[in-house]
């Protein structure tokens, strides 16, 4: 049998397994996530081209900032 109708799944039995041969792991570590700030005060300003991100003031900023503290993103 060929690939497309028989894929053999003797390597994906337990986790044990799939731990070894994983090529990709991704971690809290891993993740970074920009910020922008911008003069005013309570200003969250979308980008179009970046659809779900904000130009921020700086009270915004350190809100967010401690959000994605507290979810465990540190800074380098």
């Amino acid at each position: 049998m060929l690939f497309p109708d028989y894929r053999p799944r003797r390597l994906r039995q337990n986790e044990a397994l799939r731990r070894m041969i994983r090529e990709t792991s991704l971690s809290v570590n891993d993740l970074i996530l920009p910020l922008f700030v911008i003069d005013g005060q309570d200003v969250k300003n979308p980008i179009s081209s970046m659809p779900g991100h904000f130009q921020l003031s700086i009270d915004n900023f350190l809100k967010t900032a401690e959000d994605v503290y507290e979810l465990g993103i540190r800074r380098l």
